[in-house]
């Protein structure tokens, strides 16, 4: 028991020991402001570049929910959908749960110089992922 005791002892020395030779933490330190992201850049349809795959994003908040439509041409049930900021890119995540697409899910982010999604199109039945385009439909850049 004395050994267990004298362990602990140790390493409770070793961690303070530590701490005292972190160099100091500032209260001048400033954090560089933080901007809200536009979310809603990535609001409308997108036509996917390799076929008649369309992406409808709307009514998109701050907080990164929004609604999401995915059409096949037919509607396809998306499960779950985020927006987030990843890589200093906006990005849209979506989760399908339908039939032939059960587990399914985009990860795609937003290219504001070429108004552009592009990113990754997991197919969960065959286990594979592709890379994907989208291009916003009706406007060339917002």
């Amino acid at each position: 028991m004395n050994s267990l005791r004298w362990m602990l002892y140790s390493l409770l020395l070793a961690t303070i020991f530590s701490f005292t030779l972190s160099p100091p933490i500032h209260a001048e330190v400033k954090e560089p402001p933080s901007t809200k992201p536009d979310f809603t850049l990535i609001s409308g349809d997108w036509q996917r570049t390799d076929g008649s795959y369309l992406l409808r994003v709307s009514d998109v908040l701050a907080d990164g929910q929004a609604k999401v439509e995915y059409f096949n041409p037919s509607p396809i049930h998306v499960a779950d959908n985020s927006i987030s900021i990843q890589k200093k890119l906006i990005n849209l995540f979506i989760k399908f749960q339908d039939k032939g697409y059960e587990g399914s899910t985009y990860t795609l982010y937003y290219y504001r110089e070429k108004d552009a999604l592009v990113g990754f199109y997991y197919q969960a039945p065959m286990d594979k992922t592709f890379e994907v385009i989208f291009m916003r439909k009706g406007s060339q850049h917002k």
